[in-house]
């Protein structure tokens, strides 16, 4: 039963994700720096805890950059959509 959940879960994330992708490309080409760092934050806390280890890295980086107040760093973005895309 348990195994089952988890791969619901898995399942209802990587939909998520798929969503957030679409959001962080438009985000990204609108400029829209807060909808972005919104995504990275929330995916820097949650990809890991269902396995997706590169999705939570590649927002962490993105995360950190803001918190350490660098700003947005493209590349660190575009790994992130990358990752989003490699989950589809």
């Amino acid at each position: 039963m348990k195994g089952d959940l988890l791969a619901d879960l898995r399942a209802a994330f990587r939909q998520r994700a798929a969503r957030d992708r679409v959001i962080l490309i438009q985000s990204l080409e609108a400029g829209d720096i807060s909808q972005i760092e919104w995504i990275a934050h929330r995916l820097a806390g949650s990809a890991g805890m269902f396995g997706f280890s590169d999705v939570a890295e590649a927002a962490l980086a993105i995360d950190d950059g803001f918190a350490a107040g660098r700003g947005l760093d493209a590349n660190a973005a575009a790994r992130l959509v990358s990752e989003l895309e490699a989950l589809a």
